[in-house]
């Protein structure tokens, strides 16, 4: 919540004077007011939302809206459904080929939605090139066509696993964008749509003996598992159903509701600000339930080394209900994404009482180090030591994210127990300290 500097002032002295009253309290056990926290030494408060008024502060926060798969009205089909029942589910390739009718000369922009990597090649010359494991991303490259011409065209898309989502179309001077029509397509037997070929690897072995399937696709176009790039089922909104403040608290509720196609309603929250080092404090009260998954976490809100993970992804923690009361904290890069088994890159503890009182959550991260703390005791510490960017990305400004996710690949392995809603996660406040103006 943003305040004038004089009332800033005003409550950093009074966190000061109550600093000295609690100066013999070292390790708080748990947090269950604001009242119990004292200023920390680590650096000057530079932002924090204490939730006093009755509204969320949109100069300070804005929210994630969907179910993180792209909403169109005529995808196509999901892609389980048209592969065959012999063909694998994750870790998977398909080339399509043939030929894009152009009937109008002009400068063409083509996109491709995909989860989880893309190549998209016209006349010949690589126009996308997103060959990552990655949630629904949409990619572009442009290229000028002349009317009346049959150019090739080569789509090439590899699944890792989760959900699938694959989204082709474009747009010219002469037209608004829209999904490719199948009318433009011509495969290589001639027919509408582009030829397939299904391979069950990442490497497109060529042989004849490793392509299950060839055949035509007159749609090349669907939208499966959706949920972020998690399998999760919920859909994500703004309502005061999901996201409000209640008490001087930050509630995120997630419900057993219906909404465009997903079977619960949730929220997910990012501050408009960004922050490149310093300490971020967290009190949070959790939620629990079986299917339940909350998040506290950090994004770059600039991806200067590429689309998730290359830029990097900080957990300070996360909470999966069917494993009630264990605290995992997770870093991830490009080098260890999805699986942060290694031990410098995960940390994971047991907390009594995380979802019925209020702890503190704390990241201090700094130019060559990251620490991850659980009302104080260390949780997880990483070391750039003289790891390269794929190792450490960590090096620019990162925004703070709260959700609770339904479902999905973690929080789902034990099924969605429906007697749990409404499941709330409740944020006393958040404070971020730096040393310097400038976090160094």
């Amino acid at each position: 919540m943003r305040q004038t500097n004089e009332l800033r002032k005003t409550k950093i002295t009074q966190m000061n004077k109550l600093a000295c009253a609690c100066i013999l309290i070292i390790i708080l056990p748990s947090c269950d007011s604001k009242d119990k926290i004292a200023t920390h030494s680590y650096g000057k408060l530079v932002w924090y939302d204490e939730f006093e008024k009755n509204i969320i502060n949109e100069d300070d926060w804005t929210f994630d809206i969907g179910t993180g798969a792209p909403e169109f009205e005529d995808f196509g089909v999901s892609s389980p459904v048209f592969i065959p029942k012999n063909f694998p589910k994750n870790n998977f390739t398909v080339r399509w080929t043939g030929k894009i009718k152009i009937n109008e000369s002009s400068n063409y922009k083509f996109f491709i939605v995909s989860d989880d990597g893309v190549r998209l090649f016209v006349d010949k010359k690589l126009i996308i090139d997103n060959w990552n494991p990655q949630p629904a991303t949409e990619s572009s490259g442009n290229i000028y066509l002349e009317a009346n011409r049959a150019y090739p065209i080569v789509v090439e898309y590899f699944e890792e696993s989760g959900g699938e989502a694959l989204i082709l179309g474009w747009e010219s001077e002469l037209f608004e964008k829209c999904l490719i029509p199948t009318k433009n397509l011509i495969s290589e037997n001639g027919q509408s749509g582009l030829t397939g070929k299904y391979f069950p690897n990442q490497t497109f072995d060529s042989s004849d003996s490793s392509i299950i399937i060839t055949r035509t696709d007159s749609v090349l176009n669907w939208v499966s598992g959706g949920g972020w790039g998690n399998n999760e089922l919920q859909y994500y909104t703004n309502s005061s159903d999901n996201v409000r403040i209640e008490n001087g608290k930050l509630i995120i509720e997630a419900n057993n509701k219906s909404y465009k196609g997903s079977a619960y309603t949730s929220s997910r929250i990012k501050t408009k600000n960004s922050w490149k080092y310093g300490r971020f404090e967290i009190s949070a009260r959790l939620p629990e339930g079986r299917g339940t998954w909350a998040a506290g976490w950090a994004l770059p809100s600039d991806w200067v080394y590429g689309p998730w993970p290359f830029s990097g992804e900080i957990d300070i923690f996360e909470h999966v209900g069917h494993e009630q009361d264990f605290i995992v904290s997770s870093l991830h890069n490009i080098a260890h994404s999805g699986d942060v088994s290694r031990s410098d890159q995960q940390g994971k503890s047991r907390l009594e009482n995380a979802c019925n009182s209020f702890n503190l959550y704390s990241l201090e991260w700094e130019k060559d180090k990251i620490k991850i703390f659980v009302n104080n005791h260390l949780q997880l510490e990483y070391n750039k030591n003289d790891q390269g960017w794929e190792r450490w990305p960590f090096d620019q400004p990162f925004h703070i994210i709260f959700n609770i996710a339904i479902g999905g690949s973690w929080g789902g392995l034990k099924g969605v127990d429906n007697n749990v809603f409404p499941s709330k996660m409740e944020i006393d406040y958040i404070r971020v300290y730096q040393k310097t103006a400038d976090g160094i």
